[in-house]
């Protein structure tokens, strides 16, 4: 199972603010409307991540199945930017402070499989 899945807690501290043509009927979007807040003529935040450190309207959890976005193939880009791993290959130190936050173990490169 990857680590994101015992984790969650990007989905719940960041405020996931992106351009509004991300939003579906606006360009290319595909980011449902109903998920989204108006912030400015031209910035949207996933609902619930409005003033940072509150739970994205989209991320899930199941005891089965850990926490996953409900819209993943939707996601905005903030979202599909942040990963577990950096470009560099190094493990995000975001994520590391995030994981270490709730007390759960620093992830290695070696054991980011499935991620």
């Amino acid at each position: 199972m990857s680590a994101c899945f015992e984790c969650g807690q990007c989905c719940q501290y960041f405020r996931v603010s992106f351009y509004h043509a991300e939003v579906d009927g606006n360009g290319l979007g595909v980011v449902p409307e109903s998920m989204v807040t108006q912030l400015s003529p031209h910035l949207v935040c996933m609902k619930g991540t409005e003033l940072g450190g509150g739970k994205c309207v989209a991320l899930a959890y199941s005891s089965a199945e850990g926490y996953r976005c409900s819209i993943y193939e939707k996601r905005p880009t903030p979202c599909r930017e942040f990963n577990i791993v950096n470009d560099d290959g190094q493990i995000n130190p975001d994520c590391q402070k995030l994981r270490a936050s709730i007390g759960l173990p620093v992830v290695s490169v070696d054991s980011k499989a499935g991620s």
